[in-house]
């Protein structure tokens, strides 16, 4: 039986846990699957986009679901993510798979790289890209310092994008993704209410 005391340091827990579930869910965290290009493109594999992003880093992560064809789209050399002005950025520097030494900048993705418009995206490009296949999992990761934290976009509006090579023409530029709560979050929401169902159950008897 749980004394008086016992039952003012579980409220006094259940009101932490309520308090720390919050900011789990800072991280910008959303995923987006296309049977193709998106916006009608055909030429490049099924996948599923997934990134995370927070006030410090972004990852951006590819799983190919559909098939990849040699010589058409079985490589990817570069991919963005536009989720804050690019005057808010600094510092900017990335890293993919593979052995590739991927450049980084803040400007949009085309077929000949990240270019040099300064445009809202973080982008990074390497030549030839890294070779993929058929159920492979591919991530890259930004790093950057953020004049201003709450500038970084809604999940929805993140855009995503892709270069697939070597055939011309293949990208992915999307937004739309569905947001994920982070796993820790949903622990701590988890934990809060089984302290709030505790605690009902004491005060309705």
């Amino acid at each position: 039986m749980i004394t008086r005391f016992g039952w003012v340091i579980l409220t006094v827990f259940c009101g932490v846990l309520l308090l720390s579930a919050g900011p789990m869910y800072a991280d910008t965290m959303g995923s987006l699957s296309l049977s193709d290009c998106g916006s009608g493109q055909s030429g490049c594999p099924a996948a599923t986009y997934t990134f995370d992003i927070s006030g410090t880093q972004a990852t951006l992560t590819i799983h190919t679901t559909g098939a990849v064809t040699a010589g058409v789209n079985d490589h990817i050399a570069g991919v963005d993510l536009g989720f804050t002005p690019s005057n808010n950025i600094s510092g900017l520097t990335a890293t993919g798979p593979d052995a590739e030494t991927w450049t980084s900048s803040t400007s949009s993705l085309s077929n000949s790289g990240c270019g040099t418009n300064s445009g809202a995206f973080a982008c990074t490009y390497a030549t030839p890209g890294v070779l993929i296949q058929q159920g492979g999992t591919y991530t890259w990761t930004w790093n950057y310092t953020l004049t201003d934290a709450s500038w970084i976009d809604s999940v929805s509006d993140v855009h995503i994008g892709a270069n697939y090579d070597p055939h011309n023409g293949l990208i992915v530029s999307e937004t739309g993704a569905v947001a994920e709560p982070g796993s820790l979050g949903l622990v701590l929401v988890g934990l809060a209410g089984i302290c709030l169902s505790r605690l009902g159950r004491r005060f309705l008897t």
